[in-house]
């Protein structure tokens, strides 16, 4: 069988009424072009800016809704509106992507909204076949677990996962959303059987946790947290497993680990670590097109850039 082609199969949580329905209970407004959800998010004085997640750039017919998405932007006073593309950036089929959309007018966004690179997992094989196709250690990790008698469990306590994530973030010095955001985001996906929030407990104890969604043949790991306690036992290891079994039950074809350091790049990379860790499941780096920017307002597409890189480095 041949290598799964990642946006042949994708079929994104993103673009869906249960991820509008989310996202308008966070502020944002969602519009429907046909297929094509594009969301609004208000900015003060009057602006916004418009998003797409995770959209096929042959599915969408993107020139047949260029007037519409003008139209709403004009409407809401949107600086830009941003397109993130899910296809595969190499070969002949990206170049005449990225080539149409200089034609129409876009630009490549100055930061990404959805991750660029990712490692995938192809699970449309036996369990057997993608234990073999790990390295080594991803295999060994996962049986240390499992002697350790770390149990993964389904979990309806965001405060399994949230304690813990807030947690990881400490150590690791990185900023992380609210509580509310994933107590919405659970309730809505998880109700729509979207999402699963898996958990490690290590003698009666929660000591890793992870936030994971199934939608067509994609399963994607969205959030993941360990604790200090017990890293020894491996725990993250089986929750990832017990992720790939639950993928595979759902008939899921391809494990999305989402975000890893770019091709080529050094060990200091901000990703280096995350990475080490998922490329041990074996699979693949993907490189997408990514995002892209059709701006209205050029000086104030300018200030908002500005805006956001003095933000993130805070």
């Amino acid at each position: 069988m041949g290598e799964l082609c990642y946006n042949q199969v994708m079929q994104s949580v993103l673009q869906t009424k249960e991820w509008a329905e989310l996202r308008e209970s966070q502020g944002w407004k969602a519009h429907w072009i046909e297929n094509l959800l594009v969301l609004e998010k208000p900015l003060p004085l009057g602006l916004s800016f418009l998003y797409a997640p995770e959209v096929d750039f042959f599915a969408i017919n993107l020139e047949k809704k260029l007037k519409k998405i003008k139209e709403i932007a004009q409407k809401s006073r949107a600086i830009f509106t941003r397109l993130d593309f899910i296809n595969k950036n190499e070969g002949l089929f990206s170049s005449k992507i990225i080539s149409g959309l200089k034609d129409l007018n876009f630009c490549k966004a100055f930061e990404e909204i959805q991750p660029e690179w990712r490692q995938i997992t192809d699970i449309n094989k036996s369990e057997d076949k993608i234990l073999a196709q790990m390295k080594p250690k991803g295999r060994y990790n996962i049986r240390v677990a499992q002697k350790n008698g770390v149990v993964v469990e389904k979990s309806q306590n965001i405060d399994d996962f949230y304690n813990i994530f807030r947690e990881t973030a400490e150590r690791d010095g990185f900023e992380i959303r609210p509580r509310t955001y994933f107590v919405n985001l659970l309730e809505k996906l998880q109700h729509d059987s979207l999402a699963e929030l898996l958990v490690c407990k290590y003698n009666g104890r929660v000591i890793a946790a992870g936030i994971f969604t199934f939608y067509g043949e994609i399963a994607s790991y969205l959030y993941g947290a360990s604790g200090n306690e017990a890293r020894n036992v491996m725990a993250p290891y089986l929750m990832h497993w017990e992720a790939i079994l639950e993928a595979k039950r759902r008939s899921c074809k391809l494990y999305d680990l989402l975000a890893v350091a770019p091709a080529g790049t050094k060990e200091n990379h901000k990703y280096a670590g995350i990475t080490r860790f998922k490329e041990q499941f074996g699979g693949r780096k993907v490189h997408l097109v990514g995002s892209w920017d059709l701006v209205a307002k050029p000086v104030w597409y300018w200030l908002f850039k500005l805006a956001e890189k003095f933000r993130r480095h805070v």
